[in-house]
């Protein structure tokens, strides 16, 4: 009775993590790859070194999250997220935590696009296509791996010296 409770609180924290936490790579020795294309952003055009920070920014914060996953560390998460994004992953992390599960992902890149980008150039809007190999664990011990293609809604915004992601959220296709 113990085993099939544990089981369906792994089956429950996985749910959860593929609907609500966004997923990225994993103790990478690099960030992933963020092709980011900016010609539909309105109302106002992405300046170069605009598009060049948010890509940079963006794929730090995939780092970010996906370490914190695997590590179970939600302050990994400060430098790149606040808001909503923050709250939602310090929550995953803390039940995939209390489960004694985490996370392991193989980030294959991103697909992105502006589609929105403040007159004030304070927040952008982006939608993304990403490819991952998710792997859930328990310990050392895989408890399910799927590759998957997901589609993202990001609100980042500025901060001081960089972009922070306010918003992540998984979405159907575009």
């Amino acid at each position: 009775m113990k085993r099939l409770s544990q089981i369906c609180l792994t089956l429950t924290v996985l749910a959860v993590l593929v609907v609500l936490a966004p997923r990225g790579p994993v103790l990478a020795a690099s960030a992933p790859e963020v092709s980011l294309s900016v010609q539909n952003a309105a109302p106002r055009q992405v300046e170069d070194t605009t598009q060049k920070a948010v890509a940079r920014d963006y794929a730090a914060a995939w780092q970010a999250m996906a370490d914190a996953l695997d590590r179970n560390q939600a302050s990994l998460l400060q430098a790149n997220f606040a808001g909503t994004a923050l709250e939602k992953l310090t929550a995953s992390i803390g039940d995939q935590s209390k489960a004694g599960l985490h996370q392991h992902f193989v980030d294959k890149g991103h697909k992105v696009e502006a589609v929105f980008y403040s007159p004030e150039g304070s927040a952008i809007e982006l939608q993304d296509t990403v490819q991952l190999q998710i792997e859930l664990m328990d310990g050392d011990k895989l408890v399910h791996s799927e590759n998957a293609s997901v589609h993202y809604v990001a609100l980042l915004t500025a901060a001081e010296n960089s972009w922070k992601v306010r918003l992540l959220q998984a979405v159907p296709a575009f």
